[in-house]
Parts: C-alpha cells; sequence; structure tokens
C-alpha cells in the first residue's frame, strides 16, 4: 500500500494540472481518472506497480480500472481531501450518506463559463453594453474553440511593397517574420500556442479600463466579473507564450488595477511580481479641475515574470543636461598627479576668473559679478558655464559623501583619512579604486554619466514612479489619427528596454488598437507579433507599419536613429460563422436579414438547440430591425466563429492555394 502511494505521489508532481502550491489536487486527479485524461494514464503505466495495480489486459490490450483508482485515491490515507483537511465534514449526501463528491453515481462537473465567445465586435461604433456575452460550454466545445485556426489574406509587405502600394505574396512564413494578425485576440492567441509557445520575451497590454467612458475605442463597458472572466481567459493562454525568462506588463487606472493584481497573482503566481510602476498620463488641466474629487491622473503598469529566477531586469536610465551644482561643485585642478598633491577649486570660482571678476574670496568675486551684471544675469552666466564646464570635465568633478555603513575592511582607512588633509586611495583588485577624503568617500561626476540617445549626461535609473514622459501632443506620433487612445512610443520603450536587451526577442501586443507596441518594437529593431480584432486594423495598426518601414521620424526615431527597413506579415482568422454576425450588423432592413437567414441555414453553423427550418418568417419580418438582428445572432453557435486548422482542405470553406500553403508553413506542416 504504501508502496503505490509513495509512487503515485511522485509522479502526479511532475504534472501541473494536479498540482497547486506544491500540493496534490485529489479532486482534480479523481475527475482525470473518471473523464480517462491521457495524462493521467501516460503517467500511471510509467511505474510497473502501478500498471500491474490498476491495469488489466484484455486481448492484449490494457484496461484502466478507474472505479478501483478512485477508490483508492479517496482513501484520507493517500491525500487530505482537495483544499481542506479537517475530521468534521460539511457537504451534500445521497440516501445513503455518501457525500456526493465520492459517489459514484453523481459527478460534479464544472462547466467552462466564458464572456468572450462572441468577439464579433469589429466596429468601434456597435454600441452594446455588454459586447461578449456569458455563453456555459461542454468540454468538446472547449476543444473545438481552441483548436488552431486557419489564416487567410495572407499579405507581406516589405520597404519595395510599401513604395509600390502592393503587397507580396507570402509562400513561406519564417521564424524573423513580424506579424499582424486580425481576428478574435483569445482565439488568435491560442493560435500562436503552436508556433510560439515559450517563446515570447515581452508582453505588453493595453485592455479596456472598463471605465464605462474610455478612451479605448473598444465598448468598454463591461461589468465587473465579465471584465475578470474577459481578462484571465487571455492572460492564462498569454503566460503559455511567455519564455521563461519572459515578463508581461499591464496598463490599466485604478478602476481594475488591485482586482487585475490578485488575478494575475494566481495566474502567473505571486512570488513573480516584479512591481507596480506609477505613470502620469494627464494633467490637472481644462476641465479636469471641475471636479470635486480628486483630479485622476495616474495609470499603473503591472509587471510579472513568468519565471524569477530565469528573470533579468535591464535599468533604464533617464538622463539630464542639469549637473547638480550644489553637490558637485568642486574640481581637482591638477588630476594627473598623484592624489595626495591634489588641489581643489570652486567651479563657480573657476568660471568667475574667466569672466574677469577676480577676488580674494568667491564672495568678493560674486560681489563684483553682481554690481557689474546684475544678480539675475550674473547667477545665469555662471551656471550655465559652470554646467558645461561640470560636463566637459566630469572626470575630475567630484562631491564627498559620508559612508552611513562602510564595510568593516573600510572602517580604519576611513579613520586615518580623518587625520589627513589630502586624498588617500585604497586600490582594488578588477575594480575601480576608492578615494577617501577627511572621513569621506569621493565620488567623480563622471561616474554618473550615461550615453543616452548620443548624449553624455547625468543619469539616474528609473523608478517605479514616471513623471518624465509627456502624454500631450501625441497627435503626430506614427502618422496616424487616434484621439486619446494613443500611448506614447517613449512609453513603449521604456518598458520594452526594461524587459528585452536583444534584437531576437519577441515583442506580444494583442490589444494593439494603434500600433504603438509593435511600431516601437520594428525601430529597436525588436521582432513583434500584434493581434486587434476591429476593422480599422487596415486604417491605423497596418498604415502606421508600413510608415515605419517608410522610415517615419516622428516619437523615438531620431532617439534610436531610426531610418526605415523591415518588413511584416499581415493575416486575418479566417471567418465562418463571424462572416454572418459581420453580414448581421452591416444589414439595414428586414429584407437582407431574410437572405442571410437563408444562407445561415445553408452552410452556416447552429446552435444545438436551434431549428432554423422552423423559423417563423411573418412574426420575424414584423420584428424591429434591432431586435431581429439579435434573433439571427442567437442562432449562431459562437464557437464556430473562425474556421479550424483541421478543416483546411474542407472545400465548403473555400481557402485558396496561396491561404492554405502560407497556413501550412505557419504552422510547420509539411505534406
Amino acid at each position: 500500500m504504501q508502496n503505490l502511494l509513495d509512487d503515485l505521489k511522485q509522479l502526479l508532481q511532475a504534472e501541473q494540472a494536479f498540482i497547486s502550491d506544491g500540493a496534490i489536487l485529489k479532486n482534480a486527479v479523481i475527475e482525470a481518472a473518471l473523464n480517462m485524461d491521457v495524462r493521467l494514464l501516460e503517467l500511471l503505466i510509467q511505474s510497473d506497480t502501478l500498471k500491474a495495480h490498476f491495469f488489466t489486459e484484455v486481448a492484449g490490450t490494457l484496461v484502466f480500472d478507474k472505479v478501483k483508482f478512485q477508490d483508492f485515491v479517496s482513501n484520507k490515507a493517500f491525500l487530505p481531501d482537495s483544499y481542506t483537511a479537517f475530521k468534521n465534514r460539511i457537504g451534500l449526501t445521497d440516501g445513503h450518506g455518501n457525500y456526493l463528491s465520492q459517489s459514484r453515481d453523481v459527478v460534479l462537473a464544472w462547466p467552462y463559463k466564458d464572456c468572450v465567445l462572441e468577439g464579433g465586435m469589429t466596429k468601434e461604433d456597435r454600441g452594446r453594453n455588454e459586447v461578449f456575452w456569458n455563453t456555459t460550454l461542454a468540454p468538446d466545445d472547449i476543444t473545438r474553440l481552441f483548436e488552431p485556426k486557419v489564416f487567410t489574406g495572407w499579405e507581406r509587405w516589405d520597404a519595395k511593397a510599401v513604395a509600390e502600394g502592393e503587397a507580396k505574396p507570402v509562400g513561406e512564413v519564417s521564424e524573423d517574420d513580424n506579424l499582424l494578425i486580425k481576428g478574435n485576440n483569445l482565439l488568435a492567441l491560442h493560435s500562436l500556442k503552436a508556433r510560439y509557445a515559450g517563446k515570447v520575451k515581452l508582453i505588453y497590454i493595453d485592455p479596456p479600463f472598463n471605465t464605462g467612458d474610455d478612451s479605448f475605442r473598444y465598448n468598454d463597458r463591461f461589468n465587473h466579473s465579465t471584465w475578470l472572466t474577459f481578462m484571465r481567459n487571455r492572460l492564462e493562454v498569454a503566460r503559455d507564450l511567455l519564455s521563461n525568462e519572459g515578463a508581461v506588463a499591464v496598463i490599466l487606472d485604478d478602476t481594475e488595477i488591485h482586482y487585475c493584481k490578485v488575478l494575475m497573482d494566481e495566474i502567473f503566481g505571486a512570488a513573480n511580481y516584479i512591481t507596480t510602476i506609477s505613470v502620469e498620463a494627464a494633467t490637472t488641466s481644462s476641465f479636469k479641475t471641475v471636479n470635486t474629487g480628486p483630479t485622476q491622473v495616474t495609470n499603473f503598469i503591472l509587471c510579472y515574470s513568468k519565471r524569477k529566477s530565469s528573470f533579468e531586469y535591464h535599468v533604464p536610465y533617464i538622463g539630464s543636461a542639469e549637473v547638480d551644482l550644489g553637490h558637485f561643485s568642486r574640481f581637482i585642478e591638477n588630476f594627473d598627479d598623484p592624489c595626495d598633491e591634489w588641489r581643489f577649486k570652486s567651479i563657480s570660482s573657476h568660471i568667475l576668473d574667466g569672466l574677469g571678476f577676480n577676488g580674494d574670496t568667491a564672495n568678493s568675486q560674486w560681489a563684483k559679478a553682481k554690481r557689474e551684471l546684475g544678480a539675475e544675469k550674473a547667477t545665469i552666466a555662471v551656471t550655465e558655464q559652470a554646467n558645461e564646464f561640470a560636463l566637459e570635465n566630469a572626470y575630475r568633478v567630484f562631491e564627498t559623501k559620508t559612508l552611513q555603513k562602510p564595510s568593516s575592511w573600510l572602517t580604519e582607512p576611513l579613520r586615518k583619512s580623518r587625520e589627513l588633509d589630502h586624498v588617500i586611495k585604497l586600490d582594488r583588485e578588477g575594480l575601480d579604486p576608492i578615494y577617501l577624503y577627511q572621513g569621506r568617500q569621493v565620488y567623480f561626476l563622471g561616474k554618473g554619466l550615461r550615453e543616452i540617445d548620443g548624449e553624455r549626461l547625468v543619469a539616474r535609473p528609473v523608478s517605479n514612479l514616471w513623471t518624465d514622459i509627456p502624454t500631450n501632443n501625441l497627435q503626430s506620433e506614427g502618422g496616424i489619427s487616434f484621439p486619446a487612445g494613443k500611448k506614447p512610443e517613449a512609453l513603449l520603450r521604456r518598458i520594452i528596454q526594461m524587459f528585452s536587451s536583444s534584437r531576437n526577442d519577441i515583442v506580444l501586443d494583442f490589444f494593439s488598437g494603434s500600433g504603438t507596441t509593435a511600431a516601437v518594437a520594428h525601430k529597436m529593431q525588436r521582432k513583434w507579433i500584434a493581434i486587434e480584432q476591429m476593422d480599422y486594423i487596415l486604417d491605423l495598426p497596418a498604415s502606421r507599419f508600413k510608415k515605419v518601414i517608410e522610415g517615419e521620424q516622428s516619437g523615438i526615431s531620431k532617439a534610436v536613429e531610426w531610418q526605415g527597413g523591415g518588413s511584416f506579415v499581415y493575416a486575418e482568422l479566417a471567418a465562418s460563422n463571424s462572416a454572418f454576425a459581420d453580414r448581421i450588423e452591416a444589414a439595414e432592413d428586414i429584407a437582407t436579414l431574410q437572405t442571410i437567414h437563408a444562407d445561415i441555414q445553408a452552410t452556416g453553423y447552429l446552435r444545438y438547440e436551434v431549428d432554423l427550418s422552423a423559423f417563423d418568417t411573418d412574426n420575424f419580418a414584423a420584428l424591429p430591425l434591432d431586435d431581429a438582428k439579435r434573433v439571427l445572432m442567437d442562432c449562431l453557435d459562437t464557437n464556430h466563429l473562425y474556421v479550424n486548422l483541421g478543416c483546411l482542405g474542407d472545400a465548403d470553406f473555400d481557402i485558396s492555394e496561396d491561404d492554405a500553403t502560407a497556413t501550412r508553413s505557419f504552422y510547420g506542416i509539411t505534406e
């Protein structure tokens, strides 16, 4: 008995579906056994002991005794009951006093519930209160829904194609291709898993904020529970796409940020939380100041790693041409001499000397300058020249700092330096030397300078509070109009800098919107994937990417020395019922809907409980147009919005040979 228990526990630890926080989920194991789950059966037959105990050979075939296995697992010697380990249990029982959860006569099945399955919204002016319906799916429906999809409309755009205004055929889809995909992002993400699982370095998304009055061009009127389901389903599959070194960043305001953090703690693990970045996203100007409560100007970026132990954070720096002259006020006149001979001088005195204002003291020099130039002009003149001098001579401009918790080996040198009137130098193997002066450490300005966008500037690492990125006057960025919904390219550049360091890194955004994420990734020479289901995909992100290829100079272009080039591939999820949904939405009269009804009856996929042959055409014709649209929309099986990969060769879907070839290449299918 004990050997069986030990063997089973060890095997189950290898399958994530049966584990939560390191503990084995008893109910999940039982359910898997009852459903003859392939993952469980494959684990069990790895052990000769378990195979002999729970399997019987019949005519050369192993038969699994799931009832025997369930009884064994249900034994309290194996595992405490799922999530609880209490002596007294509370629950529903049958007539014999047995708990339903352990009954062979009753199966407790939790249906899959999702709020995102319609996915038919492609135009921002279709104003339903809730774009996505709550739908309950059976297990086979779930499998069908998330199967990889066929892609159509394949186009390749490079510099030549953009210049000529005509896309190139795609043919083979390579690992170097950037991708722009149109369609329901949940289903597109599941299709990406076949090719990109475990390969994406950074996921950044700007989802609907659920404010009810959002700048985002989706219908942003989810109720709270719907929004959470909406996000959960996408983030779960997004996690599968991330590499072990990867990270995800989600930007929201304070409407849902706290709930989203709890959700992401569950999906990615609280231990993989990196930080929450506060971004100043607006100002208190204009109408916002008339609000009676606190003016909301902040967005928040939740950052999580896939696996903290493999994650590497790359520190971005903020640069400034302004030197803190209050601290870095002195320089070494004879820097090339031995440090015990160094002579110090005030930068301001040096500048005043150069301006001809000599004196015995700095105060007398300033007095002369203010008398001749006026106080304001003298201050400006000296400050400007002092700042310039400090940057040019940063290697010998310095400040001294008291060490709060010096290393033990520094204690004696620091004590000694207090007794001396000159600098002492402490050499370190493989490291820069340390300089001490009168019990303090000497810090040179040059150590704090970095090359940022072609300039040598005073640099400081960014914190989790970002107030330095302008969020207004973005109309010209990217050469497209996306009022109040466009994020600054500088914002996305910093995020990519934080989480990606290689040109081979893949950046994914499945709420592409205006295409800022992909445009910035392109300019930073990263690979990218963008997903968008709205019809403006061709007018906004696709158009923007073409301009990037041409070398447009807005946003971060000058900072990263972008001159154009590169390419991207465009494709759409092949429409099935989604094509009918679009036709229904666009219909302007009952007669058109009656035509659509006939087409749906002939070739559409209907909900199992719908019989269109019994459709009362007279009553239908009498309905208001919006109600008639809803009736037809309700007839569609929302699990057949797009064509599954398994139907690629089905003549009913009329997939062109070019689209079929590109789709096979994308999935790595060889004929």
